[in-house]
């Protein structure tokens, strides 16, 4: 039978998933106001967003040390990932869009998972039996481990936004 880590963490990658085809959409609509369209390149960027994901869950799982363990989930399952759904929105699309608005607007998209994946967590933890933490300090240290993450996925794939001057 599967834990309910496995469980939570495949809803976490299947939402990533999903946010990859609802960012495609936002993206377009805010920069160059109209719709994105699904093409192959879409399947192959969610295809890595799942093995990127599996790789990550696989490597905080093998650390010794839970704690830090759970750092290393937070920072890269969370900022980077989402950062990296970003980049490939922007890539896949191929949006006008600056490094500048590729950053920021990357930060709140992230900013804005990270605290909606703690309120699922606190939801989670206070109507049902699963135990995410056992003290607030431990949803702090999720949103410091997602600003890591932010700054870590910022610094690796903004260099790689092609800027543009807006039209």
């Amino acid at each position: 039978m599967l834990s309910v880590d496995i469980i939570f963490l495949g809803v976490i990658t299947f939402g990533l998933c999903l946010a990859y085809f609802f960012l495609e959409h936002l993206f377009s609509l805010f920069f160059e106001k109209h719709v994105a369209h699904l093409g192959r390149r879409s399947i192959s960027s969610v295809a890595m967003i799942i093995i990127v994901s599996v790789l990550g869950y696989y490597v905080s799982s093998i650390i010794p040390d839970v704690e830090l363990g759970n750092r290393v989930l937070h920072a890269f399952g969370g900022g980077f990932m989402t950062m990296l759904v970003c980049f490939l929105v922007v890539k896949d699309t191929r949006i006008n869009i600056t490094k500048f608005q590729f950053f920021v607007f990357s930060v709140l998209v992230v900013t804005a998972f990270g605290v909606g994946n703690e309120i699922f967590e606190f939801l989670l933890q206070n109507y049902t039996s699963l135990v995410f933490a056992n003290s607030t300090a431990d949803t702090w240290l999720d949103l410091i481990s997602n600003t890591i993450g932010i700054i870590v996925g910022g610094a690796c794939f903004t260099p790689f936004i092609t800027d543009k001057i807006p039209s």
